[in-house]
């Protein structure tokens, strides 16, 4: 039985989308690269492609999941008298599936993310911050994993996860929380010394200096007996 002449013209439809998708992207990748480079070449700031070095500098997810693991366009420098990074993070995730004739589907995905991070200079607990969701908050009530502070605004509007219930309360008191109902749609962590904000996907140029600010202001916003307690001092 003769094929189609449609099918034809189709199958060759998809092919010229997915070269034009490919094009397009490369491109926009290549863009992304340039970018970056002439911004740490304009602030005396370290670029580098591809710096897998900074794959398993930090633990817990969404680090040290997946495969293929790369840290990509990397920014480093120093930000209000602070060390600072900022990567594309991404790892891959492969599932294989058979269906009931016996055929096996390999599916492959990759996983990008946006790191920024500040060197805090002294090893504090865990403690992550993250925006709230309705579901994320009624979880983490019924299985007594999100720690509650004293602003209702504040429980509404974040996720409190850490083991040490008052390094918790002692960072997030209530100067600092008004700060952070500022910028609700901020999530952060503190893992290994480094203050994080990790988020899906890539950030752009003018986020870098968003997000470094935010970060900023949070290690600033931090007490002084904290610091103490942790061993160091405020590294600005």
């Amino acid at each position: 039985m003769a094929i189609p002449l449609v099918f034809f013209l189709f199958f060759g439809a998809v092919i010229v989308l997915m070269i034009v998708i490919g094009v397009a992207s490369y491109l926009a990748a290549k863009k992304r690269r340039e970018t970056l480079s002439t911004l740490a070449a304009g602030r005396g700031w370290g670029y580098a492609e591809q710096d897998d070095s900074w794959v398993d500098r930090f633990e817990g997810a969404p680090f040290g999941l997946g495969h293929d693991r790369r840290a990509q366009n990397v920014l480093t420098g120093a930000y209000d008298g602070r060390s600072f990074v900022a990567f594309d993070y991404r790892y891959s995730t492969t599932e294989t599936s058979t269906d009931a004739q016996g055929h096996t589907q390999t599916h492959t995905e990759v996983h990008p993310y946006s790191v920024l991070g500040l060197d805090a200079g002294t090893v504090f607990p865990d403690l992550s911050v993250t925006p709230e969701g309705f579901f994320g908050r009624m979880v983490g009530r019924l299985t007594n994993t999100d720690i509650e502070l004293e602003s209702e605004a504040f429980n509404r509007a974040f996720t409190v996860k850490s083991g040490d219930r008052k390094f918790a309360t002692d960072v997030l008191h209530p100067r600092m929380m008004e700060y952070l109902l500022q910028i609700p749609d901020r999530g952060w962590m503190l893992r290994g010394g480094w203050l994080l904000a990790v988020r899906p996907g890539q950030h752009s140029i003018e986020q870098v200096d968003a997000r470094l600010t935010d970060l900023d202001g949070i290690l600033d916003r931090i007490p002084d007996f904290v610091w103490k307690s942790a061993g160091g001092g405020r590294s600005a």
